[in-house]
């Protein structure tokens, strides 16, 4: 049963809260916009009464306590309850508009039907949060169980992004009452007739590559000319997506190759990438311990942001990578090797109008990378190059030959081969192409 508006809840520590306006409904139950006294909105999901049983609610009650693993999670932070109601609910933190179901990538139309410019850095951006979101969520233990389209929100300027319906997350002790969402479950799970297969840290890795799948080359990893056919069942799924799914880029098996948007986009992202699909979606179809860790993908967003670059023939967006110095603009076939490469340690970055200077580059393990410098192409002579110091402390340069220089925050010093700045406790060394 729904509740009406004005309806005075109670949220235990948080204190009482009236209900606004319904927000929307689904199979469990209700959402609504509910206003603490102090003003402050919150989402509330309240559960039908079929769905308000005694498990549900000590899990929910579990997850309040444990708190939320990251902030991009809008995890339950109070239970619910209505004096005369018998069902229970939990609120969290109310989602802004800005933020898209990810299904409207696929479409490329926002909410009102108008065409969507998501960039590919923001594309990277939302992988790589995506990744390193749920890392966090399994270094408690824990496992979300239902990773797929209906669950994760972006917004498309800068693909910042938001992990919703959270009630489905509990411990990974093999418990689990939630299956997953057919075409994100791993092959196991949707194999299993005996439904004794359940959800797990290696099953959430399987979807999680299935979602970066269909943000990077908008279609999924199984489906092609081998499942166009036949009346989309319960058998064609067990088929397909259980016993039998065969990667639409199987490096030698070529009856399912995808539609051309998606073969497209496979030819646009480095060998690299590629092969981390690979190894996700052929070596850990059936070996769960071999597929892609979340670790792994956030390394590979790193390095592929590193590598985005500008095509100096017709201005596109391309990606090269140290290990392919030869790749070629998709549009124009003008080569995309950069003048030069700033090397920070491990990492390589390519020099264009599209590299940054990062707080990921200076040290490991950073979440939320700040832009620190901005490489900037001379207004004159495009053979040259500027490194722009965005932050707020003075960097120490020495060029090739000797000369020592300060650069000032929001100044810029010209590239030049074996330029070595120190950032913090980072040295940055400029490398011409040529000499690689």
């Amino acid at each position: 049963m729904s509740l009406s508006d004005g309806t005075e809840v109670d949220l235990g520590p948080l204190g009482r809260a009236r209900i606004i306006q319904l927000l929307g409904q689904g199979g469990q139950g209700f959402v609504y916009d509910v206003r603490l006294a102090n003003g402050e909105a919150l989402a509330l999901k309240w559960y039908r009464p079929e769905c308000a049983s005694v498990e549900q609610f000590n899990e929910m009650q579990r997850l309040v306590e444990s708190g939320s693993p990251h902030e991009r999670f809008l995890w339950p932070i109070s239970m619910a309850r209505v004096e005369g109601e018998q069902s229970f609910g939990y609120v969290m933190k109310l989602r802004d508009d800005r933020y898209l179901e990810l299904s409207f990538l696929l479409s490329n139309t926002d909410r009102d039907g108008n065409p969507l410019s998501v960039s590919f850095a923001s594309t990277i951006n939302m992988c790589r949060q995506l990744s390193y979101s749920f890392l966090r969520l399994h270094a408690r233990g824990m496992c979300y169980r239902d990773i797929s389209f209906g669950n994760v929100f972006f917004e498309p300027e800068h693909g910042t992004v938001l992990i919703c319906d959270n009630d489905n997350v509990g411990v990974d002790d093999g418990t689990s009452r939630v299956l997953g969402t057919p075409f994100f479950m791993a092959p196991e799970v949707v194999r299993d007739l005996t439904y004794q297969t359940l959800p797990s840290t290696d099953t959430d890795r399987h979807s999680l590559a299935v979602l970066l799948f269909y943000t990077l080359f908008l279609g999924h990893p199984f489906e092609g000319a081998r499942t166009d056919a036949g009346l989309r069942d319960t058998s064609w799924l067990l088929n397909y997506f259980g016993t039998d799914p065969v990667f639409c880029m199987h490096p030698e098996r070529d009856e399912n190759r995808p539609s051309d948007i998606v073969q497209q986009y496979w030819s646009i992202y480095p060998k690299f990438l590629q092969d981390l699909f690979v190894q996700a979606f052929v070596a850990g179809v059936d070996n769960p311990g071999q597929r892609v860790t979340e670790g792994q993908w956030i390394k590979a967003m790193d390095r592929l942001r590193d590598g985005m670059v500008t095509c100096r023939g017709c201005r596109a967006t391309g990606f090269w990578d140290v290990a392919e110095p030869d790749r070629t603009c998709r549009s124009c076939g003008t080569s995309l090797q950069p003048p030069y490469l700033l090397r920070i340690g491990r990492r390589t970055v390519a020099v264009s109008p599209l590299a940054t200077l990062r707080t990921d580059h200076l040290a490991s393990g950073v979440d939320e990378s700040v832009v620190v410098g901005q490489v900037r192409a001379h207004p004159e002579d495009a053979s040259r190059w500027g490194l722009h110091n965005l932050s707020d402390r003075p960097w120490e340069a020495t060029y090739g030959a000797g000369q020592q220089v300060r650069l000032e925050p929001d100044r810029t010093m010209e590239i030049s081969d074996g330029l070595r700045v120190t950032v913090g406790s980072a040295t940055v060394v400029a490398v011409r192409t040529q000499a690689v």
